[in-house]
């Protein structure tokens, strides 16, 4: 299999300026699609914790939230 920089430099490097900007519009959907797929990213989990940071103080802590996030799946 070929790696990215080979791909561009034999193939896409010579499309035309249109056809390379609806290629790159392509992946850029493909992507967007897999992420709607995925659910909820870390960064997404990292937006809804306790006030007053983003770490958690005590592995309790740590093992109270994911528990109740746990939770929520099954409601």
């Amino acid at each position: 299999m070929q790696d990215a920089e080979e791909l561009y430099s034999k193939t896409v490097s010579r499309l035309s300026p249109n056809e390379r900007l609806r290629l790159a519009s392509l992946i850029l959907d493909g992507l967007a699609q897999e992420k709607k797929k995925a659910g909820r990213s870390v960064l997404d989990v990292l937006d809804v914790l306790p006030a007053g940071g983003r770490l958690l103080k005590t592995s309790a802590e740590a093992d109270a939230y994911l528990r109740e996030e746990r939770d929520s799946w099954d409601r």
